[in-house]
């Protein structure tokens, strides 16, 4: 299985929002497995190296059945696991913006002015609010991520894999929002090596019924979701197990016992789990 490890540095930081996130816009304080995802198809797609039914994907978005659907889609498929750690202290911060709100407002008609207007909505003192934003202010902050590839993705990437996976990984410009620039530091590609033990220790997030970790660990919980790439996609959602600190944000090695359905890879001196989940 091959193992693609990408190190980044963020210029000052990302926010990623949750799907479904309306008004409140709170973020994620690690990108999560399909933020990464997203992040390496967009060079690959980019450079026409992924085909689908033969024919190379063009653009940002396919349709499928009539429906807008990122290209990211294709690329999940092939891709076992994705996990990602903080090289540095960050900070979740929520500031106050000014957003148009219209569409959060019901037609309502309640009072005269309302029913004049034709509704609330409509009423110019309404369109705007001031809504929490959240971001992970992280400076000059180095970010690791492991991508574990299965090999048939080869039926989708034409010409040389190894090539154009690392070329994609060196023309990451964000992970995140479209403000989450990133500077790729270094890109090795690898093979994981399986492990046998049921013991592990590990930086990397992981889904959180592949293992059990001991009580005075350090580690906190997440939501992270696969799918949802088009429109009318629904997000699949499940727990996650992230080693190290919400406040601030850090990641610190934690041991982990495996569970029956758990496996383990080493990848650069590193350990990933992935497994039925």
């Amino acid at each position: 299985m091959l193992a693609l490890t990408i190190r980044v540095e963020y210029h000052w930081g990302f926010w990623i929002r949750v799907p479904g996130t309306s008004k409140y816009q709170s973020t994620l304080p690690i990108p999560p497995p399909t933020t990464l995802i997203g992040a390496l198809s967009y060079p690959l797609i980019k450079h026409e190296a992924v085909e689908l039914n033969g024919s190379p994907i063009r653009g940002e978005t396919l349709s499928i059945h009539e429906n807008p659907t990122s290209p990211a889609m294709i690329l999940e498929k092939y891709i076992v696991a994705a996990s990602s750690y903080l090289e540095n202290l960050a900070m979740v911060w929520e500031d106050l913006n000014k957003y148009n709100t219209v569409l959060f407002h019901e037609t309502t008609k309640e009072k005269d002015e309302e029913k004049l207007a034709g509704g609330r909505r409509y009423l110019m003192k309404y369109r705007t609010g001031a809504l929490p934003l959240g971001k992970v202010y992280y400076p000059n902050g180095g970010l690791t991520a492991t991508f574990l590839i299965d090999a048939n993705i080869r039926d989708i990437v034409k010409g040389n894999l190894e090539r154009e996976l690392e070329k994609a990984a060196w023309e990451i410009t964000r992970i995140g929002s479209k403000e989450s620039i990133v500077s790729v530091i270094d890109v090795q590609l690898t093979t994981a090596k399986p492990m046998n033990e049921k013991r592990v220790k590990t930086k990397y997030y992981f889904p959180a019924v592949l293992g059990n970790v001991g009580m005075g660990s350090s580690y906190y919980r997440e939501m992270f979701w696969s799918g949802g790439w088009g429109r009318d996609a629904v997000s699949r959602f499940e727990e996650y197990l992230i080693p190290g600190s919400r406040t601030p944000v850090s990641s610190i090695p934690i041991v982990v016992e495996l569970t029956p359905r758990a496996n383990a890879f080493r990848v650069n001196g590193e350990i990933l789990i992935t497994g039925e989940h």
